[in-house]
């Protein structure tokens, strides 16, 4: 393994099977994030989308009492203003939608920003003893970086309302029954079930991760009759684009030769 762009705040390992490790390192502050951290992490992620060696990247913290406690209110402006949104949201990712597959393995507790960054991702995996609440309200705050919106539109309302209005932490288990969590693992294994599936999905083609991401994300906003016309026009990257790319040529042949596809991003 080895560092990508990685700070003392943000700890980074690029596998050599593409599969780009990033890591809140502030165990003494929960792994709660300040402008540094969120400017570190916003830095790699950008530089993690234009690098064709990343194929998913994974978000984790360090130790196993916290993912992310959220923001450091510690560091919040004497006026009240948030430091850390990035120009792409909290930590860099809570309003990005990434080319690249990405999977948070929660170690801990995530609060407020933390379940922001957590439920941003396409997959996550906790440990048992993780919990998760958007507990912005308890410090008269709200959840104004993606939290609110991705609840609205990935869970049930009911069950959306309750964790929300409470702003209580829920179990990781509680988490996975209301749909916003993938997998549950004991504390050892959460890393080791989070390389597994990014090792799995890093064996894709590259191009069709992307275009499946931005489909599904549009799609979501739409009719089904409206998305199947939106896939249906001349210049979408749907299937009559995707034959004509490097990678949509390689995958048919190294099916029919029985070999490993060597996937070129384009």
């Amino acid at each position: 393994m080895a560092d990508f762009h990685g700070t003392q705040e943000v700890v980074t390992d690029l596998r050599e099977d593409g599969v780009l490790i990033m890591r809140i390192n502030r165990p003494e502050k929960r792994n709660a994030i300040n402008a540094v951290t969120s400017a570190a992490m916003e830095d790699i992620m950008n530089k993690a989308e234009k690098d064709k060696r990343v194929r998913v990247i994974v978000v984790t913290g360090t130790g196993e009492k916290a993912f992310c406690a959220g923001e450091d209110l510690s560091e919040l402006s004497s006026g009240g203003e948030c430091m850390t949104v990035t120009d792409h949201g909290f930590g860099g990712i809570t309003d990005r939608l990434c080319p690249k597959p990405t999977i948070c393995a929660v170690n801990g507790v995530a609060a407020g920003g933390g379940m922001e960054i957590a439920v941003s991702c396409d997959i996550v995996v906790a440990a048992e003893h993780a919990r998760f609440g958007l507990t912005e309200p308890k410090v008269g705050l709200i959840a104004s970086t993606g939290g609110l919106v991705r609840m609205a539109r990935d869970v049930p309302r009911k069950a959306a309302m309750d964790m929300l209005l409470t702003a209580r932490l829920v179990h990781a288990d509680e988490a996975k029954e209301i749909g916003f969590v993938n997998y549950v693992v004991p504390a050892e294994e959460l890393m080791d079930k989070a390389l597994e599936i990014a090792s799995t999905i890093a064996k894709n083609a590259p191009l069709s991760l992307k275009f499946t991401k931005q489909i599904v994300h549009a799609a979501s906003q739409m009719s089904e009759e409206d998305a199947m016309r939106w896939l249906d026009r001349p210049l979408t990257v749907a299937g009559r684009v995707m034959v004509k790319t490097e990678d949509g040529i390689e995958g048919p042949a190294a099916f029919v030769e029985k070999r490993t596809p060597n996937w070129q991003g384009k």
